[in-house]
């Protein structure tokens, strides 16, 4: 009796649940590579303008590109590719690379 029981609901409760799985699968990259455009690094040319406050262990910096104005803050893990953080003046040459939010941009890499 238990055999034949099994042998009737089993296959119901797989094809039940490999529906649900195979539909989590399907709509998972979808959401994923909308995400993954928002968090790509990108890179910026501009002029600095102003030299923000400190806070904590992250410094930042405003700068301007066309007639946009980012914020770029970075701390201790950003590689300076070229320059060092004493290079960081206003009216100084700048090029970040990182990944934006609105108008503050995550530095992972400096060339000043």
């Amino acid at each position: 009796m238990k055999r034949i029981l099994a042998a009737l609901v089993l296959p119901g409760a797989f094809a039940v649940g490999s529906l649900g799985l195979g539909v989590a699968l399907t709509t998972a990259p979808a959401g994923a590579t909308e995400h993954a455009h928002a968090t790509m690094e990108h890179t910026w040319h501009g002029t600095i303008t102003k030299i923000n406050a400190k806070m904590g262990t992250t410094s930042s910096f405003s700068f301007k590109k066309g007639t946009e104005t980012y914020v770029v803050h970075w701390d201790a893990m950003t590689h300076f590719v070229m320059g060092t953080a004493k290079n960081i003046k206003v009216g100084a040459l700048v090029t970040v690379t990182g990944t934006v939010k609105g108008m503050i941009i995550t530095g992972t890499k400096l060339d000043v």
